[in-house]
This record gives C-alpha cells, sequence and structure tokens, in this order.
C-alpha cells in the first residue's frame, strides 16, 4: 500500500487530496494545524479504516516540523504534497500587500509559510520518502508567482509563490541523483475557502488532474511547472 503525505489537509485541496488517496487505497498520513477542529478531516479518516492518520503541524513551527518528523520516523512516504498554503491580506485589507501600504509582518508570515515552509518539510521527511518506493515531492505553486502569464497586484502571494516556484525547481536538479522527482503544480482557479465560490475548477477536478499527473511524472520531467490538466506554466 503506498503512502502519501498531505500538509494542510483539514480542507479545500489537501482535504481533497486525502479523500481521493484513501479512496484508491493509498495510506495517508493528513497533516493540519489543529487536528481537534478538522471535523471533516477527523471523519474521512473515522471511515478509513485505519489509511488515513491526522497529526498536528503548524508549518510556521519549524522545530514542530522537526518534531512530526521524528514522529514518523521510519515510516516510508511515497508522495509528499506540501499543499500548506496562505493568501494573505486580500478584499478589503488588499492593500496590506500594495506598494506604500504594505504590512511587512504579514509578508513574512506568506512567505514562511508558501516558500520556505514547504522547502523545510521536505527536508524533515526526506529520509520518509528515501524510504518510499515511488520518491515523489510536490509543491502546489500558482500561476499568479508567473512573471510571464500573470500580473496580480498582491505582492506578497505572488512573490513567496514565485518563490517556492523557484525553490522547488532548483531543487529537483538537487535531488536528480538520488532518483526524487519534484513537480511543481498550479492548481487553477479552484472553488475553495481561498478561491472563492466564483473560481471556475471543481475541487474535486483539479486534485484528480494533479494526481494523474504525479502518478506519470517521471524523474526525466522533474523540476517542471505544470497546471492540473497537464499544460506546462511559462514561469
Amino acid at each position: 500500500m503506498p503512502t502519501a503525505l498531505i500538509t494542510g489537509a483539514n480542507r479545500g485541496l489537501g482535504l481533497e487530496f486525502v479523500q481521493q488517496y484513501a479512496a484508491d487505497g493509498w495510506s495517508v498520513i493528513a497533516l493540519c494545524r489543529d487536528p481537534a477542529q478538522a471535523t471533516d478531516l477527523n471523519a474521512e479518516a473515522a471511515k478509513s479504516g485505519g489509511r488515513v492518520s491526522v497529526d498536528a503541524l503548524d508549518v510556521l513551527d519549524f522545530a514542530a516540523v522537526d518534531a512530526a518528523a521524528a514522529r514518523h520516523a521510519g515510516r516510508a512516504v511515497d508522495v509528499l504534497i506540501n499543499n500548506a498554503g496562505i493568501i494573505g491580506p486580500v478584499r478589503d485589507e488588499l492593500a496590506k500587500q500594495s506598494f506604500g501600504t504594505m504590512d511587512y509582518t504579514a509578508w513574512e508570515r506568506v512567505l514562511r509559510t508558501n516558500t520556505m515552509a514547504p522547502f523545510k518539510v521536505t527536508e524533515a521527511f526526506f529520509p520518509n520518502l528515501m524510504q518510499g518506493a515511488q520518491k515523489k515531492v510536490a509543491v502546489i505553486s500558482s500561476t499568479v508567482g508567473s512573471n510571464v502569464e500573470m500580473q496580480a497586484p498582491v505582492v506578497a502571494y505572488s512573490s513567496s509563490k514565485a518563490g517556492v516556484t523557484k525553490t522547488f525547481t532548483t531543487l529537483a536538479a538537487v535531488l536528480r541523483d538520488k532518483g526524487v522527482t519534484v513537480m511543481v503544480f498550479c492548481p487553477g482557479h479552484v472553488k475553495t475557502d481561498m478561491g472563492g465560490e466564483g473560481a471556475g475548477v471543481e475541487r474535486y477536478d483539479s486534485i484528480a488532474g494533479m494526481r494523474k499527473l504525479i502518478a506519470g511524472w517521471t524523474l526525466a520531467e522533474s523540476g517542471q511547472f505544470k497546471r492540473f490538466n497537464g499544460e506546462t506554466v511559462a514561469f
């Protein structure tokens, strides 16, 4: 039975990853900040016959990341999905991501969550990944981080996604000789709490598309940036 480890697993894309992998018979390590409040995730774990385990992880706390990895030491992970992320101030507070009115504390939080934390999680769980048969690591980025395809007035979020894309395309070259495949994804504009109800992509379709890509992605393709539908994102 292959194993997927998923961060930010309590809602949105993360929860959908858990549900789809569990439905296909995978073992899932579902990590989220507050398991006590993760009602839907706990319900998924309860009906999974033990395939889904829920554990606490606040990705902003790097000591907690190391502690979580220690709790799961010795457990093989086939696919590690760095899904946890935040958008930062938006809507009525959008000025906090803008020139002249930037909230630098918020910017630091967005960068730490979206850019630094996925790298830290990958480092901490790397021994687990090396024990897995598939050795695949994925990160959820966004076309908003592309200098070629999109310009959006959300400096904190867009810079964090540009940063994580560069970080993981660089990491792909570092880990290639260890047999680890690195994948960077844009999930599309998905109907989640972050994406809003006006988004054009259903949650199921986004995750099903990315899971299909994960299954077929080869080491030769490591470091590429793709949309959930398989299109390459120019960045």
